[in-house]
C-alpha cells in the first residue's frame, strides 16, 4: 500500500532545506576583519614622499656663505713706524748714515734719565711740512726743533706743555737760543748729539708772559735798560 504524501509536507521539506543551505553559506563567508592573506612589501610599508627640488635648493643656498671673498682688514699701524722719536733705550745711538744726505742724530736726555733716539733728515722734514734751505736739517732753528719735538711728544712723558716755547734744550752745558740754527750750536755731523730736555713749570711760563706784556706797554723812548739777575730752573 503506497503512502500518499500531502503537498504541505513537500513544501515544509523544501523550506527546511533552503534555510539550512543559507545558514551554511553565511557561516562560511570570511569576515573582513580577519583577513589572513599575506600582504606584499609595498602594502606593508608606508610610502615616503620625495622632497621637493625647490626646497632642497633653498636649503643649500641658505647654508652657503654669504660673502666668501670678504677683504681682510689692513693691519694697524705700529707705533714705532709712526713716530720719529724712538722709545727709551740704553743702547748708544748709531753713527749717522749720510749716504742719502745730511742727517742730524740726537739723543734726547730727560730729567728722568730716559734716553730717546731722534733722527732728523730730509724725508722727515718733508713729512712734517718743514721748508728749510737745501732741506738740510742743520739749517733749522732751535725753535723749529722744539716745534718738532712738541708735535712728536711721546705719551709716556710728562703732560705736553701748552706751547713749544715751554721746552728748554741744553747742549754742551749751554741753553740753546730759539733763533740760532743748529749749525751754530756745535751739533756734530758724524756722531750723535746728546741734548738735555726740560720743561718750564707753568707758573714760570705765566710769569714770563706777564713780563713780556708789561714790557710791550712801556712808553715810547723809554729804552733804559736795568741790570739784574735771572734764574734758570732746570
Amino acid at each position: 500500500m503506497s503512502t500518499i504524501q500531502s503537498p504541505s509536507s513537500e513544501l515544509l521539506r523544501e523550506f527546511t532545506t533552503s534555510e539550512s543551505t543559507a545558514t551554511t553559506t553565511s557561516t562560511t563567508v570570511p569576515s573582513p576583519q580577519h583577513d589572513t592573506r599575506p600582504k606584499s612589501k609595498s602594502q606593508s610599508q608606508p610610502l615616503v614622499q620625495p622632497q621637493s627640488t625647490s626646497v632642497a635648493s633653498e636649503s643649500v643656498s641658505r647654508s652657503a656663505p654669504s660673502n666668501p671673498t670678504a677683504p681682510t682688514p689692513a693691519p694697524a699701524l705700529n707705533r714705532a713706524e709712526s713716530e720719529a722719536i724712538g722709545p727709551s733705550t740704553d743702547t748708544p745711538a748709531i753713527k749717522p748714515d749720510t749716504s742719502n744726505g745730511p742727517v742730524v742724530v740726537i739723543t734726547l736726555l730727560l730729567t728722568s734719565g730716559a734716553r730717546h733716539p731722534y733722527k732728523i733728515d730730509e724725508k722727515y722734514l718733508k713729512k712734517r711740512n718743514v721748508n728749510v734751505e737745501a732741506m738740510d736739517p742743520f739749517n733749522i732753528s732751535v725753535y723749529t726743533l722744539k716745534e718738532l719735538i712738541w708735535r712728536d711728544w711721546r705719551e709716556e712723558w710728562e703732560p705736553r706743555p701748552t706751547s713749544p716755547s715751554s721746552i728748554r734744550l741744553i747742549h754742551f752745558g749751554r741753553m740753546l737760543d730759539d733763533k740760532a740754527p743748529l749749525t751754530d750750536c756745535r751739533f756734530q755731523v758724524e756722531s750723535p748729539n746728546v741734548v738735555h730736555m726740560t720743561v718750564k713749570p707753568q707758573e714760570v711760563v705765566d710769569e714770563e708772559d706777564a713780563k713780556t706784556a708789561k714790557g710791550g706797554s712801556r712808553r715810547d723812548g723809554d729804552d733804559e735798560s736795568h741790570a739784574g739777575c735771572r734764574c734758570v730752573i732746570l
